[in-house]
């Protein structure tokens, strides 16, 4: 599980990476606890996040994003 503690990590145009390794869009910002994305745009929780290396990797698969 990430530390939401490092979220400085998450950097503006990291890729979001699902699950199941599908695009999920690209980081605007990081505000009030959410992953802000682009292309499309999504307010992702922080706990989601599983990992953070060049890209931002989510804990959630791509069919668990359509209502967000």
């Amino acid at each position: 599980m990430f530390n939401t503690a490092n979220v400085g990590a998450v950097r503006p145009g990291m890729e979001v990476i699902t699950a199941d390794g599908k695009h999920a869009g690209f980081v605007v910002r990081v505000e009030s606890g959410e992953v802000v994305t682009r292309e499309p745009e999504r307010h992702l929780p922080l706990d989601w996040i599983r990992r953070v290396n060049d890209d931002v990797h989510i804990g959630r698969r791509y069919y668990q994003l359509a209502d967000r």
